[in-house]
């Protein structure tokens, strides 16, 4: 890895997720480039525009706080870790979809949760809802996650939907950077065809240290996160599938089922 980005709201939610962050690049030996974004809404009452502060002002109190939040990390953790600041107007989605366009990142760390319940639930929607946006891996981490190092990761695979092997190649090269044992993970309700799928993912990663569970069922996220729990694991890793817009508002996706467990972060690979 070259580049992480770590897109941050400010809260106390959001703390965790950042220290995940800079210890991953750390360890990766990444930049990491901390990001804002900041949306100035025009008052409609003409008396209240009195009072509104103003995009110039929004602009320098986000630098005001990547900053605070720079020099936080870098005594946490060491001086020696690279940073930049970015704070763009507009959009979350929008912005911060540019940034790691434009930043070509390789990492994008996200906090699941906010300060509130209503505020909670809104930035966790939008660090998920990056899993429909981003061209590159996500980490989402809820507030409670223990991370020193991610060296126990559960590589959760569904195969009642195609595995596209340019992803799990991502992932290979992610799992390399982050130095960790993977424990590959099937639910499934044929045994024989997923024995002979997983012969594809067990060549591909032949080069990182890795166990295999098969077990026959179908609640993948309650069987995951039940595996992951039982076997101590500090990262789990999925594969989204591409979901319809009906998909996403009615059903919703595994990843993001798993993204709201309180402790175990989650890398989607995308």
């Amino acid at each position: 890895m070259k580049t992480i980005v770590f897109a941050t709201d400010f809260s106390r939610g959001s703390r965790k997720a950042a220290q995940v962050a800079a210890q991953t690049a750390l360890k990766a030996n990444a930049k990491l480039v901390l990001f804002h974004a900041y949306r100035y809404v025009m008052p409609y009452d003409s008396e209240m525009s009195m009072l509104a502060v103003s995009p110039k002002e929004l602009e320098k109190h986000s630098i005001y706080m990547l900053k605070r939040l720079q020099k936080r990390l870098e005594k946490k953790y060491t001086t020696a870790l690279n940073t930049e600041i970015i704070v763009e107007e507009g959009l979350v989605v929008d912005t911060l979809s540019q940034v790691l366009e434009k930043t070509n990142a390789d990492l994008l760390v996200m906090g699941t949760v906010g300060d509130s319940l209503l505020g909670g639930r809104f930035f966790g929607s939008l660090a998920t809802s990056m899993i429909h946006h981003s061209n590159a891996p996500i980490l989402l981490v809820p507030p409670k996650a223990k991370y020193s190092s991610f060296n126990n990761a559960v590589l959760g695979l569904d195969f009642r939907y195609d595995l596209d092997e340019v992803l799990l190649e991502k992932a290979v090269f992610l799992l390399r950077d982050l130095d960790s044992v993977v424990n590959l993970y099937t639910l499934t309700d044929e045994s024989e065809f997923a024995k002979a799928a997983s012969l594809k993912v067990r060549q591909l990663l032949k080069n990182v240290p890795h166990t295999y569970t098969i077990v026959e069922g179908d609640n993948f996220v309650k069987s995951v996160l039940s595996f992951a729990n039982t076997n101590h694991a500090d990262l789990i890793i999925t594969f989204p599938r591409k979901h319809n817009l009906l998909e996403r508002i009615f059903v919703g996706s595994n990843t993001e089922r798993l993204a709201f467990n309180d402790e175990i972060p989650i890398l989607s690979i995308l």
